[in-house]
């Protein structure tokens, strides 16, 4: 049986569903979670769970594993959910089985430390800088003033930050202007500063078990961030892309450096030359799958089955 472990929304896991001719199961974010029975002896061992619309899951059975993102929801107290998460987690991943991508929460490293390997690797980078004082920001804001700015991102992919009156969005990246600056106190929260490149296109990696597929992504909005115009599509134009095998290696030892066979990699295209942006463990790859005609879902249900036959 394969397990794929998704978000609660996604059409491309519906879509990769639909090419699977073999048992599977799909464990949603919002499903909960409980375990029936956990037994070991020397010659046999039995984890059983059920979610709230299957009675019985035998992990036993599992032979492939897609992480697609998402999380398992235990049921009970705090205490309850905690050593289900442990014991799920314990068994799960040591399990000997064909896995293809990894969990969110096991991807525990922030941009800092994806952007340094990357540039230990040869791939190149913007000039960055991390600081909470706005002295220091100005002196980096005035070196790029003549050029092409500077930008802010986030440092940690949590999405919003919380205060007593406000919620923020940190999702996207945007220019520091002149007024922006002005504003800020001589302190503030430590911020991740980058100098703006003004690319031809960018560029999205997917990766699926050591193959990758590009695609070029041409925004004529100018947005600092090409991901604003992702809604509307209207003022993109996505094409497959090919990469020189330079680059391509330099990417897959990254991949492998994070023991990742899934996900995904933005990059700039700028006067010639490739800059590493950011690695998403995740792939998010459903438009350019759409827009490249690269039927990537028949790709992945196509190694799943493999992998599925192989240990049966």
């Amino acid at each position: 049986m394969i397990l794929i472990y998704s978000k609660d929304v996604d059409d491309f896991i519906n879509n990769v569903i639909d090419f699977l001719n073999v048992k599977f199961i799909r464990i949603n974010e919002s499903n909960l979670v409980q375990v029936e029975q956990i037994s070991f002896e020397n010659t046999s061992e039995n984890f059983r769970v059920k979610t709230d619309y299957c009675d019985e899951i035998n992990f036993q059975d599992i032979n492939a594993i897609w992480f697609n993102g998402g999380g398992i929801r235990g049921v009970g107290s705090l205490y309850e959910r905690k050593c289900f998460e442990v014991l799920f987690d314990s068994y799960l991943l040591q399990k000997r089985v064909y896995k293809l991508g990894s969990r969110y929460s096991d991807f525990k490293i922030n941009r800092l430390d994806v952007m340094l390997e990357a540039k230990k690797q040869g791939l190149k980078i913007p000039e960055t800088l991390i600081v909470d004082s706005k002295a220091k920001l100005s002196e980096f804001y005035n070196s790029f003033k003549d050029k092409n700015g500077i930008i802010c991102k986030r440092i940690l992919d949590d999405f919003f930050y919380e205060d007593e009156n406000y919620e923020y969005n940190f999702n996207l990246t945007f220019e520091i202007t002149e007024e922006i600056l002005n504003k800020l106190p001589d302190n503030f929260a430590l911020s991740f500063f980058q100098e703006r490149i003004i690319s031809e296109f960018e560029i999205r990696v997917i990766n699926i078990d050591g193959e990758l597929f590009s695609a070029s992504i041409h925004d004529y909005n100018n947005y600092v961030d090409c991901r604003s115009g992702f809604r509307d599509m209207k003022n993109l134009r996505i094409i497959p892309f090919k990469l020189p095998n330079t680059i391509k290696h330099k990417l897959l030892k990254l991949f492998d450096f994070f023991n990742l066979n899934y996900g995904s990699i933005d990059l700039l295209f700028s006067a010639g030359e490739f800059y590493f942006l950011e690695l998403n463990p995740t792939g998010q790859i459903s438009f350019i799958n759409n827009k490249c005609n690269y039927y990537l879902e028949k790709i992945i249900a196509k190694k799943l089955e493999l992998k599925y036959e192989a240990s049966s």
